[in-house]
């Protein structure tokens, strides 16, 4: 399928590894110009390198205002166009209830709600200016099902959401589509590492997903890629699970 992404640009946030590379690499397969940001310089070059020609980066912290500010101000001094945004910034640490501080709280807040707050507000002017924008939030599984030990992301998660059906309505007049994905086991270096506690834990969590196995980040990619498109035109406020069927919920 054509997704008409040739000429178009892309910010891709987070995205020298795991979920984020594979987003910005099937936008990059697809002939897209592709934006990626992280905070590790080394890790975005290596990237940039594997993503191609059409690739550039910028080195940012997500969960601090001024870098976002700074982040689209030196993307603007580039390019008047945005064409879509995917808003990634990793996830929280794991944690229950009695072992986080309000420090822990705000610094997740910071990363998980406060990031898709600012990107979504600086990009706004930028996204104006395609003939069809669109943002896709990446949150997680635990918007519909609480996951043991990840009390934060359980938390915070959710907000994003909130506000994603509500720009909705409000961006809807602009032209601008929102929409959400949520992965579930998706096999990156976060999910080794919340299974490292446990040599258990991979087959304990094969055996709870209906297609038998995690899902891989090629998978994922492409996925992400079509509801940025303009192929995917109509498909607004929509929040889609890529999980091997594990969320078996009605709602």
């Amino acid at each position: 399928m054509n997704l008409d992404l040739i000429d178009r640009t892309f910010l891709v946030t987070a995205a020298s590894r795991g979920l984020g590379f594979s987003v910005a690499k099937s936008l990059a397969d697809e002939g897209a110009e592709v934006i990626i940001c992280g905070r590790n310089e080394e890790s975005l070059k290596k990237a940039t390198s594997e993503l191609g020609e059409l690739a550039q980066y910028y080195v940012a912290d997500l969960s601090k205002q001024e870098d976002v500010k700074r982040l689209l101000k030196n993307i603007g001094s580039q390019i008047l166009r945005l064409d879509g945004l995917f808003v990634n910034a990793g996830g929280p640490p794991p944690g229950t209830f009695s072992n986080l501080s309000d420090d822990d709280w705000k610094k997740a807040i910071d990363l998980t709600l406060m990031s898709a707050v600012w990107l979504t507000r600086e990009t706004i002017p930028f996204l104006k200016m395609s003939d069809s924008p669109s943002i896709l939030y990446s949150t997680s599984i635990s918007v519909k099902q609480p996951i043991n030990n990840l009390l934060l992301s359980n938390a915070i998660r959710p907000a994003v959401i909130g506000m994603m059906r509500t720009l909705a309505t409000e961006l809807a007049p602009e032209y601008i589509r929102v929409n959400a994905v949520c992965p579930g086991y998706i096999h990156t270096e976060r999910v080794e590492e919340l299974m490292s506690a446990s040599e258990s834990a991979v087959e304990s969590i094969n055996a709870r997903i209906p297609l038998g196995r995690m899902g891989k980040p090629e998978e994922f990619g492409p996925v992400c890629a079509f509801l940025l498109s303009p192929v995917s035109s109509y498909i607004h406020g929509a929040l889609l699970l890529v999980d091997g069927g594990l969320y078996q919920g009605m709602m």
